[in-house]
């Protein structure tokens, strides 16, 4: 073997060596980058979920508040409770002396009430589509026809 044949193949082991090493680093990088962007999604799926449970929950208090409240308003309009405060106000119910009518003169009483009675706005008449592939290419010959003999007509 000579000097320069031992280099060569020094060279090419070197060579081999690199591009080995490269690859493997390349590999690592890519490898590096996608477990990166998993890791990424992950966090980001883990962190919205949890919003949307504090969302939900939320909604919920504010559902059972809401519930809550009606009740009590509900509890707060209630006869027995309105008829209690109107007594401790000092109001009482009215006697027959104490009631007093007013007349108006022209005012019916019993009279009917009039009810507004809808007018049908005629529908128009919804064309039906039935063409066919026939028809319809019948009508575009026919317009190809007028269109020519228009043209040679000018």
């Amino acid at each position: 073997m000579t000097y320069h044949s031992r280099l060569d193949r020094r060279r090419r082991i070197q060579q081999n060596q690199a591009q080995l090493a490269a690859t493997l680093t390349l590999i690592v990088v890519v490898g590096i980058i996608i477990a990166a962007l998993y890791l990424i999604q992950t966090t980001t799926t883990t962190t919205t979920k949890r919003e949307l449970e504090e969302m939900s929950d939320h909604r919920a208090r504010l559902q059972r508040d809401n519930e809550r409240l009606r009740a009590e308003i509900a509890d707060l309009q209630s006869l027995p409770r309105v008829m209690t405060r109107a007594a401790e106000m000092g109001f009482r119910p009215a006697s027959e002396e104490e009631i007093q009518y007013l007349i108006v003169d022209g005012y019916r009483y019993n009279r009917p009430q009039v009810t507004p009675t809808p007018t049908p706005t005629p529908n128009a008449p919804e064309e039906i589509y039935d063409e066919t592939l026939g028809g319809w290419l019948q009508k575009q010959w026919d317009k190809i026809k007028e269109q020519f003999s228009d043209w040679r007509n000018e």
